[in-house]
């Protein structure tokens, strides 16, 4: 938002000049995907484009399939609102392509950046088994979000889960209250509900 005084401060140009396809790798703003630890450690190399945006955690391909059918990734939609809204770049991690990155090496870059956005997909983390097929298992995902949820200070990148995403923090949330003692057993047996922190 570089003009704050005209009646429309966004920008009239269009983004997609160079990638009217909207894909992810093809073209601004769509061209940063780390899929690899090479792509990791060259975005290691360059903190300039890290601190600067906001990384994009993809846990699935897609978020379901618009009414011509299409699968439908909604991380096209919240790197092109930022960047259209804030001037602000994404980063995506298709983790269910890319597999499980080094988390000791991701977490401090994504929680150093403008915001992590953990999006969602098809499968349940009520089924395990709903993750067959991608590059990445359940238990991938959920440490993922556990190492996002504990990297959390005030200094750090706000976190945003959305659908998948929420379930698997919701699921991390619970494994870490039982893993520390927080959340107990009720008198069934049953695992009792955990205490919001």
């Amino acid at each position: 938002m570089a003009d704050r005084h005209s009646s429309n401060p966004l920008s009239t140009g269009s983004l997609l000049s160079n990638n009217p396809s909207c894909e992810w790798g093809k073209g601004q703003p769509f061209e940063k995907v780390i899929d690899s630890p090479e792509a990791m450690a060259a975005l290691i190399a360059n903190p300039q484009l890290f601190r600067h945006a906001i990384a994009i955690i993809e846990p699935w391909k897609h978020v379901g399939c618009n009414p011509l059918g299409e699968e439908v990734r909604a991380s096209v939609n919240v790197a092109y609102l930022a960047q259209k809204v804030a001037d602000c770049d994404s980063i995506l991690f298709p983790y269910w392509a890319s597999g499980p990155l080094d988390l000791e090496r991701l977490i401090p870059v994504i929680s150093s950046g403008l915001a992590i956005v953990v999006e969602g997909g098809d499968p349940s983390v009520r089924n395990p088994s709903t993750f067959a097929g991608a590059s990445c298992s359940h238990q991938d995902l959920l440490r993922l979000s556990e190492q996002i949820l504990l990297s959390r200070t005030p200094a750090s990148a706000p976190a945003i889960f959305i659908c998948l995403g929420q379930q698997l923090a919701a699921q991390a949330i619970v494994y870490l209250s039982v893993s520390s003692g927080i959340a107990g057993r009720s008198a069934g047996g049953g695992l009792a509900a955990a205490p919001f922190l």
